[in-house]
């Protein structure tokens, strides 16, 4: 129900009527969307929330939503995936898993499943001790983290490993420059 979310706001804008609503919808619709169409009465083609209805029961029907809530417990970071990209896809699949629920139940959820999300148990874990109340505040901190995480590691390979060996005696007589030296100084 994306592309509703999406004209509704087109509506919004171009300050549209219900029955310019009705019918921009209409024309708008391409493919199997426009196959449901042709299946409507010439009445009801018109009036924007009988499109809406005949709309939602093929590409949105509520018996997605135990699919949608397999999805969002099994939701984990991908290896590329970037935190503000997580975030949006656990934001997604929380409104979309539990369509009905208040707006803060539905947050609080996407937050926990962000956190638990995250590959980086370190991450996870100070995350979890921050006790952010929203998931933006975990975003926030999460990218904070991460930004932190980089600036240390750049850090650490810039200054470089620095060791210092110390031979033993029988170290230095096995050498071969020693060995050497040693030949050389005989003759």
């Amino acid at each position: 129900m994306d592309f509703l979310a999406d004209f509704q706001m087109c509506a919004l804008v171009n300050m549209w009527s219900g029955n310019y609503k009705g019918l921009y919808l209409a024309v708008s619709l391409i493919g199997q969307a426009q196959a449901v169409l042709g299946d409507l009465s010439k009445e009801k083609r018109q009036i924007f929330s009988d499109l809406v209805y005949a709309l939602a029961e093929p590409f949105a029907p509520s018996c997605q939503t135990e699919l949608h809530r397999v999805h969002f417990k099994e939701c984990g970071q991908k290896a590329s995936e970037t935190l503000p990209g997580l975030s949006q896809s656990v934001r997604r699949l929380s409104n979309l898993a539990y369509p009905t629920a208040p707006l803060k139940l539905r947050d609080t959820l996407a937050k926990e499943q962000f956190i638990d999300a995250l590959v980086d148990s370190e991450m996870r874990l100070r995350i979890k001790q921050s006790r952010p109340k929203v998931l933006n505040d975990a975003i926030r901190l999460a990218v904070e983290l991460e930004v932190y995480n980089t600036a240390e590691i750049k850090t650490l390979k810039s200054m470089g490993h620095l060791r210092q060996t110390i031979a033993t005696s029988d170290e230095r007589t096995e050498s071969p420059i020693v060995l050497l030296q040693l030949y050389l100084w005989d003759k």
